[in-house]
């Protein structure tokens, strides 16, 4: 099914991979392994064509799936043929509910509905149908992002790291579906660095030299010291979330620990880092911390915003006062040579190293890792521990990897459904065997529902709203209506965590337009506000500025609780949704849907630049106005480039679930209007046409086109309210 024959692929810097030879027949399970940075990805990539469909490299050699060239394929012919799972899964994530993940696939291949549920449940989410994948854990993302590969029955499958965030039962339930996939006829390609998960393969096919196993000299851990972090029964619950997240969690972090933080996924691991750290507050309870504390979360790209990788290394030290040697450093974490680089360029396992060596640069207290094991292959993984134990005092982090847990860890805290099973010497602990031996649990979710209102109201009271807030004038009406919406988003799940920054964002567009309208007004009659010196604010710019800001305010918060509140597959099947005989263009559709899903994901993720800035150097008060600013210039850099990496892997992703912008999908995810919804939409067009009648009438009057004495009491409460 698989035929490569001397392939090879150039890149633009003109480095290359290949050329090899590569045959996988139906029904075999072949697993492509090698070091980092060896070529898999480019390998697969090839593969399933999006090397010859995107970017601008050259494939040279014989690529034949199925017998045809993938790079040719039509948007349906390659999902019935080709299942593809990327590395980046957070960034393969097309929809806002879990049924809408596996439908698109589903819908381009003009299958039934009915194998949603199937799909899911076959990789241990039955029940996640209406669950939002932002919302789930990294493991059953990838479990979600591998059935949505799955749903279209192709012929061929081709897995990136599928296992990199899986704990080691979900691993190896994992590996036995792909041998039961296998079995049924399916070609399937698994790039993998944990070869000692993978004996149901028929073969490895090895790029380069590869260690079986992870391996690292173990340095003797100190006797533990003093108290450096402590968590008193701290409880979290993450917004919308239910249940998820942790309880009565208490732990005491001392110098010279190694923990490790283990358990399934969604058990609550990196809640809890977020806790130790700060970057989450608890819901009860209380962190105390006694030192320093540095996180690097498991998406490492967002504490990286220096312009280079010495750079990013110095910053913390020079922040400090202190000097440290950046090139001993980077050698130290396989990164020698390096320093010249771009943070943002290098390698995603690269990445991750560099954010580790510079949150170690830091001299922290306490260093938290979240999955710093991700990517990685076995020499690099060993080459990262073994830099941090010389360095680091206390650190605690999370992971799925028994060998490295046994063979660094100096404690092990157990996490299950949020709460502490076990917390001992790893000498002592029983969480590795369990985890080889026991199978994933069953995933419990709430059961698929569709409450709210249809999709279609909701873009059309948006609309609605913009209109309104064009035909009012006051500032009055506006400020009430804009503290409204901006109220009813505050107590949304989803946006309480941005509510403090909404809110001073609110007030600085208010107040900057109000004071620039008020300083330079100039239309007569005017009245004096306030007078200082040769300054001088006037009352009618002051509310003409507060008029407009008000609007624009309203309209975000509009499109704010849309963008909360509604799946994005729903926003999709709304605009795809014909309005008379206009229907809008699939990729017009699609281009809005991703920008209501990402716009929130975005500003969560400049909260993590800001925080991981926050945590590695000075407050913002004790450094120059001027730097200050630059500073806050260079944090976009971080979210930029995962702007541009999203998009691209959005691309990608689209192309292998087999978009195609001019044939016609099926709905797999259909809208269902209730009498609610039309009771809702009566009032919004009755209260519509009354503010337009009104505001008409009124218009006609101040223009002398018309008056009518019977209509004075709607002149007076125009001129009053509107």
């Amino acid at each position: 099914m698989i035929h490569l024959e001397k392939a090879q692929y150039v890149f633009p810097s003109g480095g290359e991979v290949g050329p090899l030879d590569l045959h996988v027949g139906a029904g075999e399970l072949v697993v492509l392994a090698g070091p980092t940075g060896s070529g898999k990805s480019t390998v697969a990539r090839m593969v399933v064509g999006l090397a010859q469909r995107h970017g601008h490299g050259r494939v040279r050699g014989e690529v034949h799936v199925g017998g045809r060239d993938p790079g040719g394929l039509s948007g349906a012919e390659r999902v019935a043929l080709i299942g593809f799972v990327g590395q980046e899964v957070d960034d393969c994530v097309l929809a806002g509910s879990c049924a809408g993940e596996v439908a698109f696939a589903l819908e381009s291949a003009g299958l039934s509905p009915s194998d949603v549920a199937p799909a899911l449940a076959r990789v241990g989410l039955g029940g996640f149908e209406e669950r939002d994948p932002l919302g789930i854990s990294g493991g059953e993302r990838q479990r979600l992002v591998i059935a949505a590969a799955l749903a279209a029955r192709p012929r061929v499958l081709v897995l990136d790291e599928p296992l990199s965030q899986l704990d080691p039962a979900g691993a190896r339930e994992i590996v036995s579906l792909l041998r039961e996939i296998a079995d049924e006829g399916v070609a399937v390609l698994l790039v993998e660095h944990r070869l000692n998960l993978l004996d149901l393969a028929d073969r490895v096919v090895r790029l380069g030299p590869v260690a079986e196993m992870f391996h690292v000299e173990r340095v003797p851990a100190p006797a533990p010291g003093a108290t450096m972090l402590r968590a008193d029964q701290v409880r979290f619950t993450h917004p919308g979330g239910g249940a998820r997240g942790v309880h009565d969690l208490s732990i005491e972090v001392k110098d010279g620990e190694r923990v490790a933080i283990v358990g399934g996924n969604g058990a609550g691991k990196s809640t809890m880092l977020g806790l130790l750290s700060g970057r989450l507050a608890p819901s009860s309870g209380r962190v105390e911390r006694s030192c320093s504390v540095v996180e690097v979360p498991q998406n490492a790209d967002l504490v990286l915003f220096s312009a280079t990788a010495v750079e990013e290394i110095r910053y913390g030290p020079e922040e400090w006062g202190r000097v440290v040697e950046s090139s001993a450093l980077l050698a130290a974490f396989g990164l020698d040579g390096l320093g010249h680089r771009a943070p943002q360029a290098l390698s995603r396992g690269q990445r991750l190293r560099l954010a580790v060596a510079a949150s170690v640069a830091d001299d922290p207290g306490v260093l938290l890792l979240d999955e710093a094991g991700s990517g990685q292959d076995p020499a690099n993984l060993g080459r990262l521990f073994a830099a941090i134990a010389r360095t680091a005092k206390a650190t605690v982090f999370s992971s799925h990897d028994p060998a490295l847990v046994s063979a660094w860890a100096t404690r092990v805290v157990w996490l299950d459904q949020g709460r502490i099973v076990e917390d001992c010497p790893v000498e002592q602990s029983t969480w590795g065997g369990a985890a080889r031996a026991a199978r994933a649990p069953a995933i419990a979710a709430a059961a698929a529902s569709d409450r709210g209102l249809d999709a279609r109201l909701r873009l059309g009271l948006v609309g609605m709203l913009g209109v309104v807030v064009i035909l009012l004038e006051g500032a009055v009406p506006l400020g009430v209506l804009a503290a409204s919406l901006l109220g009813v988003a505050f107590v949304h799940p989803r946006v309480q965590p941005w509510r403090r920054g909404l809110l001073f964002g609110a007030l600085l567009v208010a107040w900057s337009t109000a004071f620039s309208q008020a300083l330079f007004w100039s239309d007569w009659p005017r009245t004096s506000l306030l007078q200082v010196g040769p300054v001088h604010l006037w009352r009618e710019g002051a509310l003409h500025g507060l008029a407009q800001s008000t609007r624009f305010i309203s309209l975000a918060a509009a499109g704010l609780l849309l963008a909360a509140s509604t799946p994005t597959d729903r926003v999709v099947t709304a605009l795809r949704s014909p309005i008379g005989p206009v229907r809008l263009p699939y990729p017009l559709v699609i281009m809005i849907a991703a920008m209501v899903r990402f716009v929130p994901l975005v500003a969560g993720e400049w909260g993590l630049v800001r925080a991981a800035r926050r945590s590695r150097g000075r407050p913002i008060w004790r450094r120059p106005p001027q730097r200050w600013l630059l500073l806050e210039v260079a944090l976009l850099r971080p979210v930029m480039a995962r702007c541009i990496r999203r998009a691209r892997m959005l691309a990608e992703s689209l192309d292998t679930r087999g978009f195609d912008a001019a044939a016609q999908r099926a709905e797999v995810v259909p809208l269902a209007w209730r009498a609610r919804d039309s009771a809702v939409l009566t009032v919004a067009v009755v209260v519509l046409a009354l503010v337009t009648a009104m505001r008409g009438i009124y218009g006609l009057y101040t223009a002398d086109v018309w008056y009518h004495s019977g209509l004075r009491p709607i002149y007076g409460f125009v001129r009053a309210w509107l």
